[in-house]
Parts: C-alpha cells; sequence; structure tokens
C-alpha cells in the first residue's frame, strides 16, 4: 500500500498498473499471472472506466494474451479496443501522410516523431499504439515556415500563432485541423534542450524509413530511448506510464542494440541524468530490462547540478502555482546556460515576454492574472506546447 502511495500521480506506475504492463509485455505464466492479478484489482464489469493510461494498453495486452491463445471472456472487448484504435490509426496515418508530403514539396525536412516512429519501427501494428496526436520535427530554421505552411493547409495553432521570437525560447507548438486532429510541430526534440544546435546530432544520426510511401526520417533507436525516458519522467494528469512499454518496444527490437555510450554521453551534455536514472533503473528492476549493472553505475556516479534536481522534482511532481514561476525559470536558466544570476535575472522578463507572446508592458499585469486564475488543466495544456 505504501509503495503504490508513493507511486501515485509519479510517472512511474503503481502496482495495479504494472500489472498490467506486465501482462502487455511479458511472455507465457508471467502475463497471464500477472492479467489475473490485475483482474482481482478492477471492475472487471466496468472496464471502460479504467484510468486513460491504463485504457491506452489494453490494445497491447490484447495481442499478448492472444498470442498466448487465452481464453478469457474479457478478450472479446479487448480485441473490440485493438479493432477501434487500429481503424483510429489508420484514418490518422492518411491524413497525415498528405501533410507530410505537403513538407517534402516545400523541402522542409522532417523526422517523424513518438507514436507515429514508434507505430512504424517497434510496434508494427497500427492497432497497438492508441495515438491522440502526431509530433513531427523540423530544422528551427524552418519552423516559422512550416508554421505558415500548417497554416495554408487548414491547421489551427493552438491559443495564439508561434512567432519568431517564441520560436527562439520555446521548442514545439500544437495544431487542430477542422476534424479535430491533433499536430505537435517541434523545432526541437526536448523541452529541456532549446539552444542552438541542441538537435544537431539527432539530425545527423536520423534513420530513413517511409509513412505510406512517402520517405521520412525518424530517430535511431538509441535516440528513441533517451527520447522516450526523458519524455516519460514527467509529470501528467493522465498516467504518463505508457513510456514503459515503449521503452520495451524500442528494446526488444534494436537490432544492433543501443548505443549505450551515446545515450550517456548524450543525456550528459543536455543534463538529463536524473530522469535516466529513474527511468532506466526502474526498467531493469521491474522488467529485467537488458542494461548492463555497469551502465546505471555509471550515470549514477555523474554529478547532478543543484538547479538539475529542482528542475527534476518540479517536472516530476503535481504542479501548483509557485512550480509554475520556478518551471518557468528552469527553462530561462537552461537557455542563458552558465551567464550569471545577475544576468539571468535581468534577462527574465524578456523570456517570459517572448514565451508568452506580450509587450513589455503588458507583462506585469498578465503575470497577475496567470497566477490568479492558475488551474493545474491550463497549467498542463500549456506546458505540453512549452
Amino acid at each position: 500500500m505504501g509503495i503504490t502511495m508513493k507511486r501515485q500521480g509519479s510517472f512511474l506506475p503503481t502496482l495495479q498498473q504494472e500489472l498490467l504492463l506486465r501482462a502487455a509485455l511479458l511472455n507465457g505464466r508471467e502475463a497471464i499471472d500477472a492479467w489475473s492479478e490485475w483482474k482481482s484489482c478492477v471492475d472487471i464489469d466496468d472496464i471502460d472506466s479504467l484510468d486513460p493510461g491504463s485504457y491506452r494498453l489494453l490494445p497491447l495486452v490484447y495481442r499478448s494474451l492472444n498470442n498466448q491463445r487465452l481464453e478469457d471472456p474479457l478478450m472479446m472487448k479487448l480485441k473490440g479496443v485493438y479493432r477501434l484504435t487500429w481503424y483510429k490509426n489508420q484514418m490518422l496515418f492518411h491524413a497525415i501522410a498528405n501533410l507530410l508530403r505537403s513538407f517534402q514539396n516545400a523541402a522542409i525536412k522532417t523526422i517523424v516523431l513518438k507514436g507515429a516512429a514508434l507505430t512504424i519501427l517497434c510496434y508494427k501494428d497500427y492497432g497497438l499504439r492508441p495515438m491522440k496526436d502526431f509530433d513531427v520535427l523540423v530544422h528551427t530554421g524552418q519552423a516559422l515556415q512550416a508554421v505558415h505552411l500548417l497554416k495554408e493547409l487548414g491547421w489551427q495553432p493552438k491559443d495564439f500563432e508561434p512567432s519568431e521570437n517564441y520560436i527562439s525560447v520555446s521548442y514545439a507548438h500544437g495544431f487542430v485541423d477542422n476534424s479535430g486532429r491533433e499536430f505537435d510541430l517541434h523545432w526541437h526534440l526536448l523541452s529541456q534542450s532549446r539552444d542552438e544546435g541542441a538537435d544537431d546530432a539527432f539530425w545527423e544520426g536520423a534513420i530513413l524509413t517511409e509513412v505510406h510511401d512517402i520517405p521520412v526520417y525518424v530517430l535511431n533507436t538509441t535516440d528513441q530511448l533517451l527520447h522516450i525516458c526523458v519524455h516519460g519522467a514527467h509529470w501528467n494528469t493522465i498516467p504518463s506510464f505508457r513510456w514503459v512499454a515503449d521503452a520495451f518496444m524500442v528494446m526488444k527490437n534494436a537490432q544492433s542494440g543501443i548505443d549505450w555510450n551515446r545515450l550517456i554521453a548524450e543525456g550528459e551534455k543536455r543534463r538529463l541524468i536524473l530522469p535516466l536514472q529513474d527511468t532506466l533503473n526502474y526498467l531493469r528492476d521491474s522488467f529485467d530490462a537488458p542494461i548492463a549493472p555497469e551502465i546505471l553505475q555509471s550515470i549514477k556516479n555523474m554529478p547532478v547540478p543543484k538547479i538539475d534536481r529542482i528542475e527534476y522534482k518540479i517536472t516530476t511532481s503535481p504542479p501548483s502555482r509557485w512550480t509554475a514561476v520556478l518551471d518557468l525559470w528552469c527553462q530561462h536558466s537552461r537557455l542563458m546556460g552558465n551567464t550569471n544570476v545577475l544576468r539571468k535575472l535581468i534577462r527574465f522578463p524578456g523570456f517570459l515576454q517572448d514565451i508568452w507572446g506580450l509587450s513589455i508592458w503588458k507583462l506585469p499585469f498578465y503575470g497577475i492574472f496567470k497566477m490568479i486564475t492558475w488551474s493545474k488543466n491550463r497549467l498542463d495544456g500549456v506546458a505540453s506546447h512549452k
């Protein structure tokens, strides 16, 4: 009970959610026993009321149990969830293929990210990984061009249209079309790494594949794992433990293995040691992931600046008004690099002006307004695109 409460609300699964992960990812008796124990903890007559994080795992659970020819009254329900996921993903991929073709025709190079890339490379089945949106990375220098192209094609930016100043301090922004489909445009892969040239190594290491016969790039398996672990180690209103399944599938399908030296080097360069520590240790301890002890020890021995510890505590805890301010400060501090604190303080209002898209005189009024009207749901919606 103590462990479950400690995990609740974190990016780590509760013990109940971990059982579902084991049913989805393991084989033989281990998977079947985990499924049986999980069923004993939930109301199986109301499976649709599951938390969203658990519900998104059901297609993968269905394939795992179906491969083992398990006879269970819930299998038809799981099959229905799988088929609906397959249908929705097919429709999403078809719509986005046209968008990717438009990017290609405009000479905007892209890297397909997250669920879409994992569906193609690891899951290899449109029915296994539910997707709410589609994420694509472009070069920072082409971000404004991509924004204009999206608008021409009928995709409207959420909340506001990204400006050149906003692009210079942020990393991504969301768009939606008339059908309600969502598209996230990234010009940096990681929210913690937004400086000039931050993504050069990811572009250089990207591999070519296809989406509906359209040539596109995806991250190599090592960079995929880095992205999953860093992005997964984040508090979210919807339990974010699907990162465990994604990481497991990447390692399972990494034909040439994971380049651990590259992963550690990129994590260290971007000051992302803490999320790598927690996620990799969890994968090793709970799912016997093929991670050598010396790799984990090497990461554990790396020094971590105090500001990184503060930032990590903020991003892995439920947000509040004051942690929202601290989060903005941490973002600004990363952008400013090794500049002294006084200079960072002087430049902080300019950062807020760019990130909020305001005239300087409106800044104090808007800051007060943000604090008064703050809510967790509002913060989550904004933070997901900044």
